[in-house]
């Protein structure tokens, strides 16, 4: 793996930024960047085991993509348990009433979560674990040393602070501290930069979704008066004036959230040819999802039975990234692995998903369609039990011995991190990193040098023990 740092915006000026001197904000031992499931299993993790640990949080809240992008979707699979910090996240969003009942395929459960209860369930739990707390910081760059990193700096609205810390966990999604700190890294499918498509996940409110959605003559009806209206001007986003994605989603393909209340979110909206890591590209992003999205919501409240008294709830304060950098570690991922559902000894994480790769140049189904032989025969060895391994040195930065990644950019191949973004995957890189950290430490050593198998044996006994309390 090697760098493949592509914009579509070639720059041509630079400026030789001043030194001056940074406040110190504080030392830790742990330091851990970016508040979604890897970063917050991370700092739990790591506070339980002893370690001064310190959260920083570019958001005035924590829960990553399920809150900042609206994905509400719970993903899982009949066969695979993701143990750990999930199921007391799951258990405290069940409590609360944030999280829905689980529906069942031949091969997959799922369920939605209320954005709100997640914010305040990852409040709680870290709260419980004693991890210190820095929200509106942004990490703008790394305290480097040899082979090493002895801190970031944070872009706090008090200006710039210096943290220092004997180990670093990025879990930012963009892979934002590794690159700082000079980590290659992968990005695109080998051919272009845009990795998959971009999602802008939108909510409808007051919408009586019927327990049937309409049939085939509804549907023409629907289809007919839509093109009819597109042929009149009246809308021009272009996931709306191409049709058949929405038309799909018309069908059916739209969550309701947990709760008594007529809303549901709907993951319609596709941005293609975005680079997520080009200033620019990511602006157009933002401004043409949220069109996709007004004028979808419109199309249902016209055109879609139980929709006649709808409006468009909000829309993600963020467009959803499903890649961006994937860092270089001491493992990799494969394709292979992850296909194969191979596992290896060093697992310090489970994954068992579909192989989820949405283009990013075209409104088509994921690569592997879902009526393929392959993704059935996938599906069904995933509902028995299935499974690929996430090895220890995939989340240990390659050249940078105190260095650790959690979640979406870990090392792994385009495919492989297709199906091991999910949300449960990125808690259990996390609670790895968090540990793996901690660990580091307490035996005097690096990530890079540490034991693996002391990480996989102590992640069995504290995942084990969660799973004891009856979450």
């Amino acid at each position: 793996m090697g760098n493949q740092q592509m914009s579509s915006n070639k720059i041509i000026k630079t400026y030789l930024e001043p030194s001056r001197k940074i406040p110190v904000l504080g030392e830790y031992d742990v330091v851990v960047c970016g508040g979604g499931p890897a970063g917050c299993a991370a700092a739990a993790s790591a506070a339980r085991l002893g370690a001064k640990t310190l959260l920083v949080e570019k958001e005035g809240h924590l829960g990553g993509a399920a809150v900042n992008q609206l994905v509400c979707v719970v993903l899982s699979t009949n066969g695979v348990d993701f143990q750990g910090i999930w199921h007391e996240w799951a258990d405290g969003l069940r409590k609360r009433n944030g999280i829905g009942k689980f529906w069942k395929s031949p091969h997959q459960m799922s369920s939605v979560v209320n954005p709100e209860t997640v914010k305040y369930v990852w409040d709680d739990l870290l709260t419980g674990a004693k991890v210190q707390i820095l929200h509106h910081a942004y990490t703008a760059g790394t305290i480097a040393g040899k082979n090493v990193i002895k801190g970031i700096i944070a872009e706090t609205r008090a200006g710039r602070r210096a943290i220092f810390a004997k180990r670093v966990i990025d879990c930012t999604g963009d892979g934002i501290v590794c690159n700082a700190a000079g980590v290659p890294w992968e990005q695109g499918d080998g051919i272009n930069k845009w990795a998959m498509a971009l999602t802008k996940v939108f909510r409808i409110a007051n919408a009586s979704r019927p327990s049937k959605w309409p049939d085939e003559k509804a549907m023409m009806k629907i289809e007919k008066e839509l093109t009819a209206a597109i042929k009149r001007g009246e809308f021009k986003a272009s996931v709306v004036v191409e049709k058949k994605r929405l038309l799909n989603y018309i069908r059916g393909w739209a969550w309701k959230l947990p709760e008594p209340r007529n809303e549901i979110m709907s993951v319609i909206s596709r941005i293609l040819k975005v680079d997520p890591l080009d200033p620019w590209d990511i602006t157009r992003a933002e401004r043409e999802g949220r069109a996709q999205a007004w004028e979808a919501a419109e199309v249902y409240r016209r055109f879609v039975p139980g929709f006649e008294e709808s409006y468009l709830l909000d829309t993600s304060n963020q467009v959803g990234v499903r890649s961006s950098r994937r860092i270089c570690g001491l493992s990799t991922v494969t394709e292979r692995d992850a296909k194969e559902f191979i596992t290896y000894p060093d697992e310090i994480a489970k994954s068992s998903w579909d192989i989820d790769v949405w283009p990013a140049n075209s409104y088509s189904a994921p690569a592997v369609p879902r009526d393929s032989d392959e993704w059935k025969k996938r599906a069904e060895r995933m509902s028995k039990g299935a499974y690929f391994s996430i090895r220890y040195g995939c989340i240990v930065a390659k050249g940078i011995d105190n260095l650790l990644m959690a979640g979406r950019c870990i090392s792994a191949e385009h495919v492989a991190e297709s199906s091991l973004r999910i949300q449960q995957t990125c808690m259990s890189t996390g609670q790895a990193a968090g540990t793996a950290a901690t660990l580091s430490i307490a035996k005097k050593t690096t990530p890079r040098q540490l034991d693996p198998m002391l990480v996989v044996n102590k992640l069995e006994k504290d995942r084990k023990k969660i799973n004891e309390k009856g979450i």
